[in-house]
């Protein structure tokens, strides 16, 4: 019978993705955000101011940075079942780094200090529940989580926050209740919770403009 691997001994439950994969998903992000931006950019710098461009430009790298990275944590999880710390903090700063700049560039500090404020509860309330479900909450799920708030609510507006996190939640707990499901079929007593927060992030960002009306 062959041996099984232990965790500790196989090079991806080690580190999940290396630094050069990371590096290359966030290169490929940028290259894509200024190809696309460019491809649209003259018409729109024809109705709209320079710091509305730039805007522009950083939300759209900002959450295409964050849809690679959310893929790069998605297979890391999957084969792994845990997200590296290194890929949560590229994430972390490179979307909220891009969405920042972009609301500073706009003025809307209303916004930025929405996101900001319920990215900092999110942390807060998913590092207590870290503590006391003993780790049944992954670490990297409870740091994953504030950025993924993060993104949902910035794209909501500071009018919607009370909407876009309850809807964030509404579908973290469809996405959780599926993949729970998937295991139960699958005779499995664990799940990656990083897609499942992932996709309820990418959901609230793609309803945000109903949100925000």
């Amino acid at each position: 019978m062959a041996r099984k691997l232990s965790r500790a001994s196989h090079p991806l439950h080690r580190s999940g993705l290396r630094s050069s994969d990371i590096a290359a998903g966030l290169a490929v992000a940028t290259a894509g955000g200024f190809v696309c931006a460019t491809s649209v950019g003259s018409g729109i710098a024809a109705h709209a101011s320079s710091r509305e461009v730039a805007a522009w430009l950083l939300t759209l790298l900002g959450y295409t940075g964050f849809v690679v990275g959310g893929i790069a944590l998605i297979r890391a999880d999957l084969l792994t079942h845990t997200l590296p710390n290194q890929t949560v903090a590229a994430v972390a700063l490179w979307t909220a780094g891009a969405l920042s700049i972009a609301s500073v560039a706009l003025g809307e500090w209303a916004a930025l200090g929405a996101a900001w404020g319920a990215a900092i509860a999110t942390l807060a309330v998913a590092f207590v529940c870290w503590w006391a479900t003993a780790g049944a909450l992954g670490g990297g799920d409870a740091k994953l989580l504030p950025i993924a708030v993060f993104a949902t609510v910035w794209a909501a507006g500071a009018g919607a926050v009370p909407l876009s996190v309850g809807l964030f939640l509404m579908l973290l707990a469809g996405a959780f209740g599926l993949a729970g499901l998937v295991a139960l079929i699958r005779r499995r007593r664990e799940f990656a919770a990083g897609p499942a927060i992932f996709c309820a992030a990418i959901g609230g960002v793609a309803l945000a403009p109903v949100l925000a009306v």
